[in-house]
């Protein structure tokens, strides 16, 4: 799948579908990186969890507005992504 047709298909009915979720997972990332702190989707996950039959590939949508920055990456704590890298995210009006 390319990024064009994940950008247009698959986070559009992420959004649709999840919506409540993607709403609290990003006021979370909100209050985790105020002050300027750096978050990781894996920070997110642990204050809220996603639900249980969503792919873990697009739990990048909650930083997909225009309010974030990736700044770097880091390897991801989960054993269960094989510590791959993730994204250190920064909050652009901190």
């Amino acid at each position: 799948m390319t990024n064009a047709s994940f950008e247009n298909a698959v986070l559009p009915f992420f959004e649709a579908t999840r919506g409540d979720w993607l709403a609290v997972a990003r006021a979370t990332a909100r209050e985790l990186g105020s002050s300027g702190a750096i978050v990781t989707i894996d920070m997110v996950r642990d204050k809220c969890p996603p639900p249980v039959d969503v792919d873990p590939r697009v739990m990048g949508a909650v930083f997909t507005r225009r309010e974030w920055e990736r700044v770097g990456y880091a390897n991801s704590s989960r054993a269960a992504c094989h510590h791959r890298p993730v994204a250190l995210m920064k909050r652009k009006d901190t």
